[in-house]
């Protein structure tokens, strides 16, 4: 259930410990414990623009890139780090817009899907194979989850102010306006990071204030009811199908569009369009999780409690797992019935037997890579589902591992004991916070997620994957 904007119920949240694993599948793990591990070769994948973990953005320069281990200070387009591969170095929107993905066809499993076996049933041998991968993913969860997403319209335009965004569409003889409010931190200079918060998101903001870090307050009921799926997005587009959630990814997408156009035009010196994160908790949380899979370049995901529609892993909320509140995770009906939006309406077809979906929750976690990815969860709170959120965490990571950037995604359980008041952000989860800006948004320091559920929901990701994680050349 939801509990006013954010979703499912009041509660409260936990902690440390890292993923338990079995079968010699998953690798290494957060904080406190671990087994198995994966074979990763020593090289890294570094993001285009975003200059994640391992490496150095660079001081600027397309298509540079970054050099080992060193901290650097970002860069432009095309910079990156770790060992000099650059992952999306033209800065797209859908990197793998140009891969050849065929159709996804429905397969029964009751485990997670294997990550790295492509339609073909061909496995991946090589990280240059997860362009094109990444597209299978994307399209198998628009196929039988979310909807399509489309692309860049005809024509976007807009303007970048300190204290406002504004984007104007025009595609297929339609056109919409909107706009999003900034707020810069004071003391800052040049382009400064941003994250966008749906209804302003609700991390602590002295926190991103302190680190340099923007804001943009996005309204992304304008852009796509979650209820009737209508709004801006259907006004140029008309009712597709597609979820909600897609209409706010898409909403996001054009407001980067008007960021970099407006940087290329020497009109945006305000915000830098390679440094952006998304958040937002509950069903915003949800929204927040899939706008980040969905759009290669922002740069750093932090989906808020986000529950069933959002990280949970739909086959482990099909198993009932109990929270220390006595309550279950929300069901899929529940979710269904509360707000359709928040699915493509294709899911209705598929949410009595999402087993034979060629895809889960850690399909879109996968997507997120190599960028950042920082999961904060609520265990204290049954309706959350923390333990499918955990675990469509992990099995999403071994994609990471397998890129060699296994530091670019993180989980945290939340507080370990009562209270933890759902979307109340606590002091547990600041430095984990801190580390992902560090990291993935203002790049003063390498990269350093960690794996942090709680005992009391912690995924036994050896009984939901029955593949092994490859050692990509």
């Amino acid at each position: 259930m939801e509990d006013g904007t954010p979703d499912e119920t009041g509660g409260t949240s936990a902690s440390s410990s890292g993923a338990s694993t079995s079968g010699g599948t998953s690798g290494t793990s957060g904080a406190s414990g671990a087994s198995g591990t994966t074979g990763t070769s020593s090289t890294s994948v570094s993001t285009g623009a975003v200059s994640p973990a391992g490496g150095t953005g660079g001081d600027g320069g397309s298509d540079s890139t970054g050099t080992g281990d060193q901290t650097g200070s970002g860069g432009s387009d095309g910079t990156g780090g770790g060992s000099g591969e650059v992952y999306n170095p033209d800065f797209k929107e859908f990197y793998g817009e140009d891969c050849d993905t065929g159709e996804p066809k429905e397969a029964t499993n009751a485990k997670l899907p294997d990550l790295f076996a492509s339609f073909s049933g061909t496995r991946m041998s090589k990280k240059s194979e997860w362009r094109c991968r990444r597209a299978e993913l994307k399209k198998a969860v628009e196929t039988f989850i979310h909807g399509e997403k489309p692309g860049r319209p005809e024509k976007v335009t807009g303007s970048v102010t300190s204290s406002s965004i504004k984007v104007h569409v025009e595609h297929g003889g339609k056109s919409i306006d909107f706009s999003v409010a900034v707020s810069i931190p004071a003391g800052t200079s040049g382009p400064v990071p941003a994250i966008i918060g749906l209804g302003g998101g609700s991390l602590d903001r002295s926190i991103l204030t302190s680190e340099g870090v923007a804001t943009i307050n996005y309204n992304n009921g304008t852009i796509s009811s979650e209820t009737s799926r209508s709004g801006l997005f259907s006004n140029i587009y008309g009712n597709t199908g597609a979820s909600a959630q897609v209409g706010w990814a898409w909403g996001v997408s054009r407001i980067i569009d008007v960021l970099v156009d407006e940087r290329d035009a020497g009109r945006n010196d305000i915000i830098d369009p390679t440094a952006i994160g998304v958040t937002g908790c509950s069903r915003l949380g949800k929204g927040a999780f899939t706008i980040g899979a969905f759009d290669e370049r922002i740069a750093l995901g932090i989906p808020q409690e986000s529950g069933t529609g959002g990280v949970s892993a739909f086959r482990i909320v099909n198993t009932n797992p109990k929270g220390p509140n006595g309550k279950s995770a929300q069901s899929l009906d529940s979710a269904w019935s509360e707000a359709q939006g928040w699915f493509g309406t294709v899911f209705g077809n598929y949410r009595s037997k999402v087993n034979v979906i060629p895809a889960d929750t850690h399909s879109l976690v996968a997507m997120y890579a190599p960028r950042g990815l920082l999961v904060l969860d609520n265990s204290r709170i049954g309706e959350l589902g923390s333990i499918a959120q955990h675990a469509a965490t992990a099995a999403g990571g071994e994609v990471y591992k397998a890129l060699g950037v296994e530091k670019n995604v993180a989980y945290h359980g939340g507080r370990p004991s009562d209270p933890h008041n759902h979307c109340a952000f606590y002091a547990e989860q600041a430095e984990p916070l801190r580390r992902a800006i560090r990291a993935h948004l203002t790049r003063k320091a390498p990269a350093d997620g960690r794996m942090e559920p709680q005992p009391v929901a912690t995924a036994d990701l050896g009984a939901w994957i029955d593949w092994t994680t490859p050692t990509l050349q």
